[in-house]
């Protein structure tokens, strides 16, 4: 595929990307590689109950769609039949590639379809690779602060690993100013709302090469679901399933016979390039804010016009949906509130907040204005649920019935009402509802465990202050939102390597004790509960206290602990109350979540939310403590984040 920018060589009949020609280089991709280790698509699967396999998703058939002066599109298809069993995932998968006349890069999408009466399967990642070259590809860029000289696989391989394979101290590597970092690929993990552009740059000739993700409706599980971007290789990813930051629960399960279709993409592969002089440090940030550009020119043209299959619906094929979201919560404040800032969005029928574990169907997601109105255009045809969290309350809203997006159609909703969870006043409250965990403390990394890109970036948090303080109406709720602000823009502290040993070395004999009124939670609170490490690859369960006191006490009523998580990790979060060493938990979660974000750096996985009811005739008039457990203490991950604690009185009459 040629259009005198680029060049794109795919092999065929399998539809991997061999070569790549651009501004004078032969090929970008990493020639070493085999051919088929360059450039593809891949999926993993399993039938259920055996074990987990790749499979590379050749074609075995080419075909041209289209072929004319401003538009080139080829097709591959992988055919499966009960004639060819788990040789393959039980899918049929039409890969396509687009070049247009003038594009500097091309475009790929996949239609991947279970017609009616194929066997079940388990599928928990559908993603594209690019391997580029490692001589010539040195630095990456995730976001405007997290882009850096990187390592390459060279000095991983001579590196020191760690506890896990993805994590590598690098000990010898060939920029000596690397020397003494971690590398890990989960470092550079980001929401998936904001994974729209990454990649590389190549400074001799100065040349950038970009994935670009004009539109998040084909991924999975929400827009806080987080992902892999670019990593050390040097690769670039394009993720559309999987199962990180989230565990089994987001991975695909078909059943006997479930018919299925879905078009993935399309992404765009973006190269861009300067004059062969410019040299200085300032041509990464000039490709870097060229492809912020290209993003914007992207997003604006989508959903795009030029798709050739019929399963990739154009504007006037889709619909626009609008409506007004407010809060109301009378013992926050007698009047409605504004659901500022709220994410509001459609996704495929469920329960309240199952769009978080929704991994078929497309989701549709923006955010409301000051006054909580919301706008979602270019929606595909078909029934919905309409979901929406919004920050500073906890739970989940879902808008009472089902909304069915006609081709042209342009809805408007009445004014929606969120009633967040909650029996009667709050007492106390640790943390700020946001799902995330990033309010709390933080701890600084090892010495030698540390990745120099996470120090401080203090010109980011003025611009958030400004931008987002007065979306919450109480001041209590401001002053949490800014501490959070502190340890998740200052610092990105959480996406160092090692953070949750440091629990043990912070409390070696003795376990967290937090006191309301007293302690401040971005200080005093630590931002995992995890287990502590007591030698010999040995961990002990821990147990956390939060002190109190009640001035009067309804010993005939229940009160309310909220407890909302941000991750969970195959873990079993016990409660008790006033009596810490109890046999019996007033509550236990049994064992839950598998999203596995405290080693990988993230700072929430998936969102839980428990109302527990605690008998009256259990609290006391005074001094009072709930004793937090978590009871499994088999590996050093097993653990949970708070996103946030509330205890409330009983309700007023």
């Amino acid at each position: 595929m040629d259009n005198g920018i680029v060049q794109v060589t795919v092999s065929t009949p399998d539809g991997d990307v061999v070569g790549l020609s651009y501004n004078g280089i032969d090929n970008l991709l990493e020639t070493k590689n085999e051919e088929q280790n360059r450039g593809y698509w891949d999926a993993v699967w399993n039938n259920p109950g055996e074990h987990i396999t790749t499979d590379r998703l050749k074609g075995t058939s080419f075909e041209v769609i289209m072929a004319t002066e401003d538009q080139l599109e080829i097709s591959f298809n992988k055919t499966w039949s009960f004639a060819v069993g788990n040789q393959t995932a039980p899918v049929n998968v039409d890969k396509r590639y687009v070049l247009l006349r003038g594009s500097s890069g091309f475009y790929t999408y996949a239609i991947f379809e279970r017609p009616t009466g194929w066997p079940e399967i388990e599928m928990d990642q559908v993603r594209i690779v690019y391997k580029l070259q490692s001589r010539k590809f040195d630095y990456m860029a995730v976001s405007d602060d997290r882009q850096r000289v990187m390592p390459t696989m060279e000095d991983r391989n001579k590196g020191e690993p760690l506890a896990y394979p993805e994590a590598v101290l690098l000990t010898n590597p060939a920029n000596q100013e690397l020397r003494g970092e971690v590398d890990d690929k989960y470092q550079y993990s980001t929401e998936d709302k904001d994974n729209q552009v990454h990649g590389w740059i190549c400074s001799d000739p100065p040349v950038g090469f970009w994935m670009i993700t004009p539109s998040d409706e084909f991924r999975v599980a929400g827009p806080i679901k987080q992902d892999l971007t670019s990593h050390a290789g040097p690769i670039t990813l394009s993720m559309f399933v999987s199962t990180h930051y989230a565990g089994k629960e987001v991975g695909m399960k078909f059943a006997a016979r479930e018919p299925w279709k879905k078009v993935f993409g399309p992404v765009f592969v973006y190269l861009n390039s300067l004059p062969p002089a410019a040299q200085d440090s300032s041509l990464y940030l000039t490709l870097w804010e060229d492809a912020k550009q290209q993003l914007a020119t992207e997003v604006n043209d989508w959903p795009y016009d030029f798709p050739q299959s019929q399963d990739f619906p154009s504007s006037d094929q889709r619909g626009n949906l609008a409506g007004r979201l407010l809060v109301r919560d009378g013992y926050i404040s007698k009047r409605l509130m504004r659901a500022s800032n709220a994410f509001v969005g459609l996704a495929l029928p469920g329960p309240a907040g199952s769009w978080q574990r929704e991994t078929k169907g497309y989701q549709f997601w923006t955010r409301t204005d000051n006054h909580g109105n919301f706008f979602i255009q270019n929606i595909r045809a078909g029934v919905y649920n309409l979901y929406a969290f919004v920050p500073g309350f906890i739970g989940d809203y879902k808008y009472e019935a089902n909304i069915t997006i006609e081709p042209g159609s342009k809805m408007r909703l009445d004014v929606m009402i969120f009633d967040p969870p909650r029996q009667g006043p709050t007492l106390w409250e640790i943390g700020f509802p946001d799902r995330t965990a990033a309010e709390f403390y933080v701890p600084d990394p090892y010495p030698t465990l540390m990745n120099k890109l996470y120090n401080n970036h203090p010109d980011k948090l003025l611009l958030l202050l400004c931008s987002f303080q007065s979306h919450f109406p109480c001041l209590n709720q401001r002053l949490s939102f800014l501490m959070m602000l502190e340890n998740l823009v200052l610092t990105n502290r959480f996406r160092q390597y090692g953070l949750w040993e440091r629990y043990a070395a912070m409390y070696p004999d003795n376990d967290l004790v937090y006191t309301v009124g007293v302690d401040d939670c971005s200080k005093d609170w630590f931002y995992a509960h995890v287990n502590r490490n007591v030698g010999n690859e040995t961990y002990e369960a821990t147990t956390w206290e939060i002190k109190f006191s009640l001035e009067t006490v309804d010993k005939t009523a229940n009160y309310t602990l909220q407890i909302a998580l941000a991750s969970a990790a195959t873990c079993n979060l016990q409660v008790r109350l006033n009596d810490g060493g109890s046999d019996r938990a007033a509550f236990s979660t049994g064992m839950i979540g598998g999203d596995n974000a405290i080693a990988r750096h993230g700072i929430h996985g998936l969102y839980w939310l428990y109302s527990i009811p605690l008998a009256g005739d259990q609290f006391l008039q005074g001094n009072n403590s709930i004793y937090l457990t978590q009871a499994r203490s088999q590996s050093p991950f097993q653990g949970l984040m708070y996103d946030y604690i509330r205890l409330e009185a009983p309700p007023l009459t």
